[in-house]
């Protein structure tokens, strides 16, 4: 479970970077900041998102391991309610941008990707 740990964090601080990258563009030009701020909003969602499923993750496989027989979900309810939750943040809100927000969703799934695909072909 070491190298989920491992590329959980390398993401998420891909996604703090790509966060503060946001901010500033949504200071400099005031007209991208609906944009920005959708984006940043989506991304922080989808941290958690990815936090959540971590951690559950990492409390099935120690069940797994012990050989426990307690019937444990991966929080695929939670996921959608982060997801609900910044949804209406970005409805409601009107300096949120619906589609920057949905866009930032996508970006820890993706990173994930890249950067497993980069941490596998390293040790290889």
């Amino acid at each position: 479970m070491d190298n989920l740990a491992t590329l959980l964090r390398r993401v998420i601080r891909f996604a703090l970077w790509f966060m503060f990258i946001c901010a500033v563009i949504g200071m400099i030009f005031p007209d991208l900041r609906p944009y920005a701020f959708g984006l940043i909003v989506g991304t922080i969602a989808s941290v958690i998102s990815a936090w959540n499923l971590g951690s559950k993750t990492e409390k099935f496989t120690q069940q797994i391991i012990v050989n426990t027989k307690k019937r444990m979900g991966l929080g695929f309810t939670t996921r959608i309610f982060i997801v609900l939750i910044a949804t209406i943040i970005a409805y409601r809100a009107p300096m949120v941008d619906l589609i920057g927000m949905v866009i930032g969703l996508t970006f820890v799934p993706l990173t994930t990707i890249v950067v497993g695909i980069f941490t596998n072909s390293k040790e290889y």
